[in-house]
């Protein structure tokens, strides 16, 4: 059993890659040097090469029996992650385990470009007949705040997601745990996997949260989805395609309202998923610069 991770180190892939560093029968598929460099020591095989590239696919996927398909949102995003899956299957893969996003269920609401890209290459995965396929589909990435670390040391928690909105934010650990356990197990649940956090929550009901962890207050501010807010992605050096794809994706958690919770971390680990003050006590304070656990009661 070969298994081949991309994207290891995204924000999921760098836990998918921490739990499996130590096996010999494990590739790991990075871009640059640098993305070696950042990946560490792994027991198993670092293949370099971009994953748009047929030959360095080809390179990759050889003799590779199980695949975690991930890659950042990008124009070519679903060009990138259906040939790799396919050029997989050709060499002789016969499980996906997929990252995808949890879709937008309320009435009358289409898919934004970044979730929408996600159906289209799950789409051709199954078109083409992969034998064993997981689809993980998680809600909000609680990991996403910690690149926030300055704004919530200074009591701000700033999201332009909508005051209303009420998500299963997700702890990418969780996230990471159940692709691991799709990978290894001998029969894994597959299909359709929604993971999400314990609770729906608003951005204020986690701001509170956070401010909980971290002993001090945090104050949620409402981000309008305006030309300021374009402007300011544009500022710095996001491109068009990309602030297009944000402004459907916070306009749908705007429009959905309360997102329903999912129940993969529970099907597949047997353990309740870990929540956002768990989050925030474990790795936020750390990059806020506090003490873990320090009491705080918000009034």
């Amino acid at each position: 059993m070969t298994i081949l991770v991309t994207t290891p180190n995204g924000s999921v892939g760098r836990y998918v890659t921490e739990a499996l560093r130590d096996r010999d029968d494990v590739r790991f598929l990075v871009r640059s040097a640098a993305g070696a460099e950042a990946l560490g020591a792994v027991r198993g095989e670092i293949v370099r090469g971009d994953a748009a590239d047929p030959a360095a696919v080809r390179r990759a996927v050889a003799g590779v029996r199980r695949l975690y398909l991930a890659h950042p949102f990008a124009a070519d995003q679903a060009a990138v992650e259906t040939g790799l899956a396919l050029a997989a299957l050709d060499a002789g893969a016969h499980r996906v385990v997929k990252l995808g996003a949890r879709p937008f269920t309320a009435p009358g609401m289409v898919p934004d470009p970044v979730t929408g890209v996600h159906d289209t290459v799950t789409a051709r995965l199954r078109d083409a007949g992969v034998p064993e396929l997981t689809v993980l589909r998680p809600d909000r990435f609680l990991q996403n705040f910690l690149s926030a670390a300055d704004d919530l040391a200074a009591g701000t928690l700033a999201d332009p997601g909508g005051a209303d909105a009420a998500r299963g934010y997700v702890d990418t650990r969780d996230i990471a745990e159940v692709a691991v356990a799709e990978l290894l197990a001998d029969r894994p649940v597959g299909g359709d996997l929604d993971i999400s956090g314990p609770e729906a929550l608003t951005p204020g009901d986690l701001a509170e949260r956070f401010a909980a962890a971290l002993g001090r207050p945090v104050r949620f501010v409402d981000v309008p989805l305006d030309a300021a807010w374009r402007a300011g992605l544009a500022e710095r050096g996001v491109p068009a395609w990309r602030v297009e794809g944000l402004y459907g994706l916070y306009a749908n958690y705007r429009r959905e309202g309360v997102a329903g919770l999912g129940d993969g971390v529970r099907r597949v680990l047997g353990r309740a998923p870990r929540s956002a003050a768990e989050f925030a006590d474990e790795l936020l304070a750390a990059a806020v610069g506090v003490p873990r656990s320090r009491p705080f009661t918000v009034s």
